[in-house]
């Protein structure tokens, strides 16, 4: 998303609202499976010692990956960003083309997007624990296998 730095400074604020589309090649290499358009909401002004501020609310939905099933899961976020860019800032050069007079702050919104991806998920219900030949054990069941009944027995008269 490129901001026209002219028009900041002829109008002092310029107001967004708009719905973006993230390129699929962004996420290729990250857990992220999908990133639904995301909504942004907010205003870019020059603040009181002439810095760029940005204030802007973002929300939207991300397909992860379950856990522990792998099925895709829908993960809504909403961030809210305050970022001031600042011309003696070393990182304006990564924002700022200068020729063009543009500020582009989609690396900000992205750099935002990617924080909010939680380390794992898994979905509370309908989550299939079990499969052909396998099962998810729960800790709290301590079923005790019938081969071992004996030996457990030994054990806790060994406890005594």
């Amino acid at each position: 998303m490129q901001i026209d730095l002219n028009k900041l400074n002829i109008n002092g604020t310029i107001n967004i609202n708009e719905l973006l589309t993230i390129d699929e090649e962004l996420y290729k290499n990250t857990s992220i499976k999908e990133l639904k358009p995301i909504k942004v909401d907010g205003k870019i002004f020059y603040n009181v010692s002439d810095e760029i501020e940005l204030d802007l609310d973002v929300e939207g939905i991300m397909v992860l990956e379950d856990s522990i099933t792998l099925d895709p899961i829908d993960y809504p976020y909403s961030i809210n960003i305050n970022e001031i860019i600042s011309e003696s800032n070393e990182d304006i050069k990564e924002y700022y083309q200068n020729s063009k007079n543009i500020l582009d702050i989609m690396p900000i919104l992205w750099q935002n997007i990617v924080l909010e991806v939680p380390i794992s998920i898994t979905k509370e219900k309908d989550a299939h624990l079990s499969g052909e030949g396998w099962e998810l054990n729960n800790e709290e069941e301590n079923k005790i296998d019938p081969r071992l009944a004996e030996l457990s027995k030994l054990l806790d008269e060994g406890k005594e």
